[in-house]
């Protein structure tokens, strides 16, 4: 009996070992975790890209025929959309221009969520539901960025933090070279 449980003791210890070691190999393969937000954009895959609306909201109608407009696209239920909108006022202040969809499945929960980020200044459009963002243009996640040519889809990406949206867009450089004018 002695001999059967060294065994399984032996069996156990060197179960363990194995399980430690496979846990250093699959940590050594993560990504470093960090609590600030990344800078990287992703393209939106599925995003109709090229894709005309022809139902352009009131709120958004002046960015339609420019030769360049800049949407972002936040959720009222997105922990980063919450990050994201409270950088709007900023931006604004910065002089940088751009359109604001905030897509809710309540109403007053989207109208809150742009109360307490101070959105009006933006006036943002509430896309209940997300029908225009993902009807229109495919686009069902957020924070989104999209970019505009002559009222036509060219750039959808996801972001994580507003600079990187606006860099990736060319928006950032434009509004720094506008202040320096």
């Amino acid at each position: 009996m002695t001999m059967f449980l060294a065994f399984v003791l032996l069996v156990l210890a060197g179960t363990m070992v194995l399980f430690f070691a496979m846990l250093g190999q699959l940590a050594a393969r993560l990504p470093e975790q960090s609590n600030e937000p990344t800078a990287q954009v992703e393209p939106l895959e599925n995003a109709r890209l090229g894709a005309e609306s022809l139902n352009w909201p009131a709120e958004l109608a002046h960015l339609r025929d420019r030769e360049r407009a800049l949407v972002l696209v936040l959720s009222s239920s997105c922990a980063s959309c919450e990050q994201i909108a409270a950088q709007v006022p900023d931006a604004l202040d910065r002089g940088i221009d751009f359109g604001v969809v905030v897509s809710c499945g309540v109403r007053e929960r989207g109208e809150d969520f742009i109360r307490r980020h101070e959105l009006e200044r933006a006036k943002p459009y509430l896309d209940h539901g997300g029908a225009w963002s993902t009807g229109e243009f495919n686009v069902d996640s957020s924070p989104a960025a999209l970019l505009f040519r002559n009222g036509r889809l060219d750039t959808a990406l996801l972001f994580w933090t507003l600079d990187s949206a606006l860099a990736a867009t060319g928006h950032l450089h434009s509004a720094h070279s506008a202040q320096e004018a």
